[in-house]
């Protein structure tokens, strides 16, 4: 009989340890209480636009698909010294970072009249779009940056040479380069 005393002691024991335990557990539970926190993200977009107009701009990404520039009359039947102008405006959207802004340069020439050198670029930042012979004489220089939905009106100006021979043709293309920093 001792043994099965000791034996209701031990399932006692063991029954209150269960029952301990499932009461610990339970208050365990009521105490602990998770937390989170998320976040949704998404990359923003950097467009780099021009326009012609000053008020409609365009992506115009390779020189396939360039923007056609309205030079004066008579930037189709150059004399020697002649000087025709037009305005092109840069503008970035969407972006909250100011962008670097490459050199005006003309990239890509082709024609006689380009390659024999019978014409000179010039390039001026003007306050408004527009742009004529006074746009130089007040121009400033081209900036190095440009900020976020804030055009850079340009004036581009080119130049007949002295040396220019009657009936050459060619084509100027002009890049500009942005770039986004913070």
């Amino acid at each position: 009989m001792a043994k099965a005393a000791d034996r209701r002691k031990v399932l006692a024991v063991l029954a209150g340890g269960l029952v301990l335990g499932v009461g610990a557990a339970v208050t365990l539970a009521a105490w602990n209480d998770p937390e989170f926190a998320g976040g949704d993200f998404a990359a923003g977009e950097f467009v780099f636009q021009g326009s012609t107009d000053g008020t409609t701009y365009e992506e115009h990404p390779s020189s396939d698909g360039a923007a056609e520039l309205a030079f004066e009359v008579g930037a189709d039947n150059l004399a020697p010294g002649d000087v025709v102008y037009a305005g092109y405006a840069l503008s970035t959207e969407g972006s909250s970072y100011n962008a670097t802004l490459e050199a005006v340069a003309p990239v890509d020439a082709t024609g006689t009249l380009v390659a024999d050198g019978d014409l000179t670029f010039a390039a001026v930042a003007t306050d408004t779009f527009g742009c004529d012979e006074a746009s130089f004489t007040g121009g400033a220089t081209v900036p190095t940056t440009i900020a976020p939905d804030t055009p850079v009106n340009l004036c581009l100006q080119v130049t007949a040479t002295d040396s220019l021979t009657q009936g050459e043709t060619g084509t100027v293309m002009w890049q500009w380069n942005a770039e986004s920093v913070e």
